[in-house]
């Protein structure tokens, strides 16, 4: 069964008491991924939701460059320890990103249909939990706009260079 402490200090759960953590923990399973394992890609259906307990978990999206550039992997965020990722396994149960095992992991893992059951029937633990998805997302979200306007300054320098 999966440690209680570990499912404690992952973000996502913060808002959870000892009792919605110990029923999480009853359905988690651990799994192990070797390093160069590509476990998703962009637009897979989505089936679980993921915790990196140990490892590094690279998320990156295929970027259009152009009808006469092939597609580019962009790298959106790397993951490491109470890192979680999957979460499209909620809705729109597609995968918006892809997921590359960089280096051997071990992850905890939830079946969608059995997290969002324990969602559905405790919802105030429903509620901590899509709380601390938010969060996630948030971070997520402001660190590829990060990334984005790196990108556009950098390939705005390349062109007034090239000029």
């Amino acid at each position: 069964m999966t440690s209680t402490f570990f499912l404690t200090e992952c973000d996502i759960f913060q808002e959870l008491n000892d009792t919605q953590i110990e029923k999480l923990a009853a359905i988690a399973k651990e799994q192990s991924v070797p390093g160069g394992t590509l476990l998703y890609k962009e637009g897979d259906p989505s089936t679980h939701l993921y915790l990196v307990e140990q490892g590094k978990v690279i998320l990156e999206m295929k970027s259009d460059m152009g009808p006469t550039q092939p597609p580019m992997q962009v790298l959106i965020d790397i993951l490491a320890r109470r890192d979680a990722f999957g979460w499209s396994t909620f809705e729109p149960h597609h995968h918006t990103l892809s997921a590359l095992i960089a280096e051997p992991t071990k992850m905890i893992v939830f079946e969608d249909n059995k997290i969002r059951a324990l969602m559905e029937e405790d919802c105030e633990m429903g509620f901590g939990i899509m709380k601390g998805l938010t969060r996630m997302l948030a971070s997520r979200l402001n660190h590829a706009r990060v990334l984005l306007i790196g990108e556009r300054a950098l390939s705005t320098l390349v062109a007034s260079t090239e000029a």
